[in-house]
């Protein structure tokens, strides 16, 4: 009825849930799932391996369960983000968002308790998404959809040139409201129109790594760039 394809979120603890869940939302008539992986770790012993090697195996028993795509929404916080991310797709992947953003605890000093605050994202925030999808299109076989400080049209346009299939906005909304979208897709249409592009696929990935002329923009080089 919604006339768009509809993604079902799902975040799990246990492989069997995972696997039960992931079934159940396919059964809905959704047109994919998204996987949300986050592991908190709270024991030394736990070694980042083990952790990865979880994730890619419930893909792929996900992926072997149900008949829809199956995309993962995923945690920056890897020392290698593009090999887990190759991991997963050998599992069967079929999509990647950049990044999970996460609510962080926070503590009240006057009452001397946790406090759990909503932190919405800040215009700009979509820097690291931005990064490892220049590195990673034309590189993967998969659609990459970036997400976190996606405030305005030209903020997609950015992420859509680095190589972005599609983006998620949630903060903006928040701040602007539903109507926003609107005013971000005019944005972009202006945008395209001024550069002469009729589709988005005519500019996708044209200053990822792999076709900028630049191959020290996706790199730490930046760095010393700013400080000369």
């Amino acid at each position: 009825r919604a006339g768009i394809p509809v993604f079902a979120s799902l975040n799990a603890v246990h492989r069997e849930t995972w696997i039960d869940y992931a079934i159940q939302l396919a059964d809905t008539g959704v047109d994919g799932l998204e996987l949300n992986f986050y592991a908190t770790p709270t024991e030394f012993g736990v070694e980042a391996a083990t952790i990865e090697a979880e994730q890619v195996a419930i893909v792929r028993e996900v992926a072997q369960a149900v008949s829809i795509p199956v995309s993962v929404k995923l945690s920056a916080f890897y020392t290698n983000p593009l090999h887990v991310i190759h991991r997963l797709k050998e599992a069967g992947a079929a999509g990647f968002v950049l990044f999970n953003r996460f609510f962080q605890p926070d503590i009240d000093p006057e009452r001397e308790e946790p406090a759990f605050p909503l932190n919405l994202s800040e215009e700009g925030d979509y820097g690291l998404s931005l990064r490892f999808t220049g590195l990673l299109y034309g590189r993967l076989t998969g659609d990459i959809c970036c997400n976190t400080g996606v405030f305005t049209g030209l903020d997609v346009v950015k992420l859509i040139l680095a190589g972005a299939t599609c983006v998620q906005v949630a903060s903006t909304l928040y701040k602007n409201q539903i109507v926003h979208l609107g005013t971000m897709v005019d944005e972009l249409d202006d945008w395209m129109d001024r550069k002469g592009y009729g589709e988005l696929a005519e500019f996708r990935g044209k200053l990822s790594q792999e076709q900028s002329h630049d191959p020290w923009a996706y790199t730490r080089a930046q760095y010393v760039r700013l400080l000369l």
